[in-house]
């Protein structure tokens, strides 16, 4: 079943399986498996399947950015004055192609409100941040950023648990 792009998770299996691999990508078909009370072949075949319908879009190692060389972490509000670009489509396309070809910057999303764009920046110094910042700058022109640098995070996160058939308003 589903509701507009959302997949509903109808089969409590699924969930704890989802939930297992967010918690360990790792984890063979077989652990899989004994936690969820099924054989491994049956396992794969729901992991393929959730693959298939892009629930499951990749796999990925957590790494400790300190130990990267990339202690810094910034969290930047872009705002593109929209009364001095005629051309405010370029340059959000700009942006974007800018935001996605930069490996130091994580994440970037389209916001409503006041700023166009938030943008998740992990650097090696407060001066590889700042030439970051010029360069997203240059690429606006007459932009406005805010940028948070972050002293301590509390928790941080890609787990996202999937939304259950009795939370979907009708």
């Amino acid at each position: 079943m589903e509701y507009g792009d959302t997949i509903l998770m109808q089969d409590l299996t699924d969930q704890k399986i989802l939930s297992l691999l967010q918690g360990n990508a790792r984890l063979s078909n077989a652990e899989l498996a004994e936690a969820v009370g099924l054989n491994a072949s049956t396992v794969f075949e729901r992991v393929k399947k959730l693959e298939r319908k892009g629930v499951i879009t990749g796999y990925v190692a957590t790494v400790d950015p300190e130990k990267l060389g990339k202690p810094l972490l910034a969290f930047v509000r872009v705002t593109i004055d929209t009364r001095e670009h005629q051309d405010f489509d370029t340059t959000q396309d700009r942006v974007l192609k800018a935001c996605i070809a930069e490996p130091d910057i994580l994440e970037c999303h389209n916001v409503a409100g006041e700023d166009c764009y938030i943008i998740k920046i992990r650097a090696g110094s407060p001066k590889q941040l700042e030439k970051l910042l010029s360069k997203i700058k240059n690429l606006t022109q007459s932009s406005r950023t805010v940028t948070n640098i972050v002293l301590s995070s509390y928790k941080e996160s890609m787990r996202v648990e999937p939304e259950r058939q009795d939370e979907i308003p009708e």
